[in-house]
C-alpha cells in the first residue's frame, strides 16, 4: 500500500472517531453545568438535580454524532465538573455516571426507531434512573433505590426540558 493510500485511510479513521466533536460536546457539557451551578436554586435541591443539564450534551451527541461521542461526554463530564465545581457530590459521581451511560445507550437505541425517536429522551431518562438505581443497589448494597421516586419528582422540569429538546433537535436535524 502506498503512503498516500495509507494517509487517506488514517485520515478517514480519525474523521470517524469524531475527536473534535467529542471534545466540543464534553466542553459544552462542562460549561453548561458550570453555568447552571452559578444560578441560585429556587429550592433546597441543587439546580442540577432539577434541570438535569448533564443529560443535554449526550442527547445532542447521539442525535447529531456517533454513539461514542455521547458516551464519552456522559462518562467524563461528571468527573470534570466535579474537579472544577465540586458538584456533583463525590458519593453521587458513580450513580450519575451510570445514569448518563445508560441514558446515552438507551437514547441511542430508541432514536433508531421511527416509533420511539420523538420520545427517546423521556424513555431513556426513566430507564436510566431505574437501571442505575437497580445496579447500585445490587452491587453496592446502597439504598439508592429509596431515593428513586424522589429524584424523579425533583427532576420533572429537567425531564420535560429533555423531552422538548429531543423533539426540537430531531426537527432541526431533519431540516439540515
Amino acid at each position: 500500500m502506498s503512503s498516500s493510500n495509507s494517509s487517506v485511510i488514517n485520515s478517514e479513521a480519525l474523521k470517524n472517531l469524531q475527536i473534535v466533536e467529542t471534545m466540543l460536546v464534553l466542553f459544552g457539557s462542562v460549561v453548561l453545568q458550570f453555568v447552571i451551578h452559578l444560578i441560585p436554586s429556587p429550592s433546597i435541591e441543587p439546580l442540577g438535580k432539577i434541570l438535569l443539564p448533564m443529560f443535554f450534551a449526550p442527547l445532542i451527541a447521539v442525535i447529531f454524532f456517533r454513539l461514542h461521542v455521547g458516551l464519552i461526554a456522559g462518562i467524563f463530564a461528571p468527573l470534570v465538573n466535579y474537579l472544577i465545581t465540586g458538584a456533583p457530590k463525590p458519593e453521587l459521581l458513580l450513580p450519575v455516571t451510570i445514569e448518563l451511560a445508560i441514558f446515552t445507550l438507551v437514547c441511542y437505541l430508541l432514536l433508531q426507531s421511527n416509533s420511539t425517536k420523538n420520545i427517546s429522551a423521556l424513555l431513556a431518562i426513566i430507564a436510566a434512573k431505574i437501571f442505575a438505581a437497580s445496579i447500585i443497589f445490587l452491587f453496592l448494597s446502597t439504598n439508592y433505590l429509596g431515593g428513586f421516586f424522589q429524584s424523579l419528582l425533583i427532576a420533572v422540569p429537567g425531564i420535560l426540558i429533555l423531552s422538548v429538546l429531543n423533539i426540537l433537535l430531531l426537527r432541526y436535524k431533519e431540516r439540515m
